[in-house]
């Protein structure tokens, strides 16, 4: 094949080209016969095991991911960098902002790593900065994680921008602290980028503001009465008032003034509208002018100041001629300090006249030693105050006796007892002691009372023992009961609810005057005692339906764990104030435990005991002399009255249904009517109140009063030891709500619930871990 491709060499010679020719055209028959060989591969020897094929999948591969920008990575295939071969990672923020605790704000998170609001790098060019409310004095901690270059921290303020470094805590991480106290905008860079930037609002940590809601005014027992308004952004931190007593000027003296803590009705409180109680009486500025001034402070120590109101304080008013002629001498002490020669012979001559203060040997020895220590001693602040303390309790028992001590000793276990409760976490055996002893103190207290009342009545002091209208009385059986219900709250939990409670007998009892009630008609004293049965009445029913109940569990296949045992019981019905209808106010079904009381295990006046072991029978029987002893009622009633009430014969009607349920042995089914008893035993009495009222004044007397023993004339179902608006010691009028008695009964099953469940070691460690985290509280 190749010889056709040849050229002759140079030359004319005809016989050459003949030849050449002639070759040629041999080549050219030859070539027809020609025949090509089979191939025979050489990458076979090269590539025995056929590695070649990989070659072609990574060829194949790469068009395919190519496939989107083929062009543009043929391109880059063609361009040198020097960049390194794996790309470093963007830096990741973390940024949090911890208002000062005082604000009790929660912490801020502004940023973090992972998160779609962490790096502002990875954000949109046209995203807008948030705008964040930092309280002032909030500390900014930030954190940087990745990047080479220190980042910083810009503050832009209105005097311009500064620039703070990070630390570096590790390496490539970065870590910055810092309180902001000023700022309008705040950003965090690295390396000439933004990773961040909020545009920030610095809320200043504005002064608390105090104000009297009234003028301070004295109380019955002639202690001072503190009405005031007090608010904070972040939180009240105190109250106190400041007393500085006037010149004849009008002009206070450079004397230190007195200050008294007013009491909050809790921890932290941003507004409180509140009352307080101080006996002043003993002070030596008592019956003098003074201006107070009420200060404010949050905790930040910030302090907000009240307008200064002019006032006399209280002062205790004495009617023994010894015990005013000694008072006229102390007050001397203040005004005329030099003259202690002469007011020490004046206390001289009141101890030599002992036939005019009963011969008390103590209030003899008493203004000896005052006179003898003015006498000797010279007019040291220290040794003025001690003898005016000691003429002060001289006075006091020329004048009450016993009575004064046993009035202070209650004030003192008050205070006591309101401080500790103001604590988070105060000691309960210490709270249990001062509820016995202020107990205690109430006991001693009214008994003074009634002898000093008793006394007055012997000397025919018609002046002191007042006439005072009945429907303001109120017996010491509410006072106990008030104190057993804030005993309940505090093993509750309710710190708040307990204190309110307390403050309100306080105020009752700085109102507690002694007195004579008027005399009360026989209509009056009938239409009570009708009032009395029946209530006493109310009371057994539903003593009886609480049994029943307790017999329905007892008997429940679900072994207490149904609705009734955790909330309240069904078919049980209450009013407005969450107490049962016919109880009394403050008095309870049951003791704290969970425990009838005695009276209720042993029945009333004779009546067949509704302990845990009676059964359906009994139980079917007591309802049915219950149903007929209301049968009676009415017909005395009709007799008296001329007409019944018709909630009277529906409460007969649900009292029969309960009957016939308890005598088929079902007292689930019995618990729904009894309780309907209970709740038209309640109606009844308000009409029956109501038409004695009518009947009376249509007949042109003056309206009975079945309800006197401590219900108002304006709301006779309403509670006046509860329900009583804008009373008590520091009571928060936002709203502290005093629990009713059917919450602190649930409240006690549902910690006697939690106490069972956290024994039966057989449940989950998570749901044992829970309850015994609720239980701590208690």
């Amino acid at each position: 094949m190749s010889s056709l491709g040849d050229r002759l060499a140079a030359g004319q010679d005809p016989m050459a080209q003949a030849l050449w020719e002639a070759h040629r055209r041999r080549q050219s028959d030859r070539l027809s016969d020609l025949r090509v060989r089979a191939p025979e591969p050489a990458m076979a020897r090269l590539d025995p095991f056929g590695a070649r094929t990989v070659v072609g999948l990574v060829l194949v591969a790469g068009l395919a991911v190519a496939a989107t920008d083929p062009f543009g990575r043929l391109a880059e295939a063609f361009q040198p960098t020097l960049s390194p071969l794996a790309e470093t990672p963007p830096p990741t923020l973390d940024v949090w902002i911890n208002p000062p605790a005082y604000t009790g704000r929660p912490p801020m998170l502004l940023a973090r790593a992972g998160q779609a609001d962490g790096p502002v790098a990875a954000a949109a060019a046209d995203s807008v900065p948030r705008r964040l409310a930092v309280p002032t004095g909030a500390t900014l901690l930030a954190r940087v994680n990745g990047g080479d270059a220190v980042p910083n921290l810009a503050l832009a303020t209105r005097g311009g921008e500064t620039a703070r470094p990070f630390e570096r805590v590790a390496e490539k991480a970065y870590q910055i602290e810092t309180a902001i106290t000023e700022g309008t905008a705040l950003a965090i860079r690295q390396a000439g980028d933004e990773l961040a930037a909020w545009t920030i609002n610095v809320l200043p940590d504005l002064k608390p503001t105090v104000s009297f809601a009234e003028p301070p005014q004295p109380t019955e027992r002639a202690a001072l009465m503190v009405h005031y308004n007090a608010s904070d952004d972040y939180g009240l931190a105190g109250v106190e008032a400041r007393i500085r007593r006037l010149e004849s000027t009008g002009e206070p003296t450079a004397e230190d003034p007195v200050v008294l803590a007013m009491a909050l009705p809790g921890n932290g409180l941003e507004a409180a509208d509140a009352k307080d109680f101080h006996d002043l009486t003993p002070h030596p500025w008592a019956g003098q002018p003074v201006e107070m001034t009420l200060v404010a402070r949050d905790e930040a120590g910030q302090e907000g100041h009240s307008e200064p109101v002019k006032l006399i304080l209280p002062e205790r008013l004495f009617n023994h001629p010894v015990a005013r002629a000694i008072i006229q001498q102390r007050k001397r002490l203040i005004t005329e300090p030099r003259e202690k020669t002469d007011i020490a012979e004046v206390l001289m001559s009141l101890a030599a006249r002992p036939q005019h203060y009963f011969d008390d040997v103590v209030t003899f020895l008493g203004l000896r030693l005052a006179a003898g220590r003015l006498v000797m001693n010279d007019l040291a602040p220290a040794m003025i105050a001690e003898v005016q303390s000691l003429l002060w309790d001289i006075a006091l028992r020329v004048e009450d006796g016993e009575m004064s001590l046993a009035e202070r000793e209650l004030r003192e276990l008050e205070r006591r007892l309101m401080d500790l409760l103001a604590q988070d976490n105060p000691d309960q055996q210490e709270l249990e002691r001062l509820m016995d002893e202020l107990k205690q103190a109430i006991d001693k207290y009214l008994q003074a009372m009634m002898e000093q009342m008793q006394q007055q009545l012997q000397n025919g002091d018609q002046q002191q023992a007042q006439e005072i209208d009945p429907s303001q009385m109120v017996e010491r059986q509410d006072l106990m009961d008030m104190l057993e219900r804030a005993r309940e709250m505090m093993k509750a939990g309710a710190k708040d609810a307990a204190r309110q409670l307390l403050s309100q007998l306080r105020e009752m009892m700085e109102n507690l005057r002694a007195g004579r009630p008027q005399m009360m008609s026989p209509e009056q004293l009938a239409a009570q005692e009708m009032m009395r049965q029946l209530q006493e009445l109310a009371e057994r029913q539903q003593q009886l339906m609480d049994q029943t109940y307790k017999q329905h569990q007892e008997g429940s296949p679900r072994d207490g764990r149904d609705m009734g045992q955790m909330g309240q019981m069904p078919g049980q019905p209450r009013d407005g104030r969450g107490m049962r209808p016919g109880q009394r106010p403050g008095e309870q079904g049951q003791m704290g435990d969970g425990q009838p009381r005695d009276a209720d295990r042993g029945g009333r006046r004779g009546q067949p005991g509704t302990g845990n072991d009676a059964t359906p029978e009994a139980l079917a029987r007591m309802q049915e002399q219950l149903r007929r002893q209301l049968g009676e009622f009415m017909r005395k009633l009709g007799e008296g009255l001329g007409q019944i009430p018709q909630p009277f014969g529906e409460a007969e009607r649900a009292m029969k249904d309960a009957t016939d349920a308890l005598g088929r042995a079902q007292p689930g089914e019995a618990v729904g009517p009894q309780g309907d008893a209970v709740e038209r035993l309640q109606d009844g009495a308000q009409a029956l109140s109501e038409a004695m009222r009518q009947n009376q004044q249509a007949n042109g007397g003056a309206a009975p009063d079945p309800n006197a023993q401590g219900q108002s004339e304006g709301d006779r179902r309403q509670d006046p030891l509860r329900d009583r608006p804008n009373q008590g010691y520091a009571v928060d009028e936002s709203g502290v709500e005093v629990p009713a008695e059917s919450d602190l009964q649930r409240a006690r099953r549902i910690f006697d619930e939690l106490r069972k469940r956290s024994g039966d070691r057989s449940r989950p460690e998570l749901e044992l871990d829970y309850i015994e985290r609720l239980l701590k509280r208690f």
